[in-house]
């Protein structure tokens, strides 16, 4: 499946937002007294976040790849074009000066 580059970039944002988010409400519910949040915690949450934890690093993941080939296939058509104008520019006759 391919995406366009800004679809992968907010993609990737979006992706990072949520797991920074995430990681920063366990780390605060961890120094509020872990423990005890801890026990009061279901399983069903504790899973509903791993599974969300696990959606953002696959989100990053797939985005980050998706990305970095829209930007490889856009350096490879810039290399391209550029050999094109340079080869044009070979085959002319350089201007004859009076």
């Amino acid at each position: 499946m391919q995406v366009s580059k800004r679809m992968a970039i907010h993609g990737l944002n979006i992706s990072m937002a949520v797991f920074t988010a995430l990681s920063a409400y366990g780390i605060l519910l961890y120094y509020e007294g872990g423990a005890d949040a801890a026990k009061a915690t279901t399983l069903l949450t504790t899973l509903s976040y791993l599974a969300g934890i696990a959606a953002c690093v696959g989100g990053i993941g797939f985005f980050g790849i998706q990305l970095d080939r829209r930007k490889s296939e856009e350096r490879r058509e810039e290399e391209s074009r550029k050999a094109a104008e340079a080869a044009k520019r070979g085959r002319r006759k350089p201007a004859r000066r009076s």
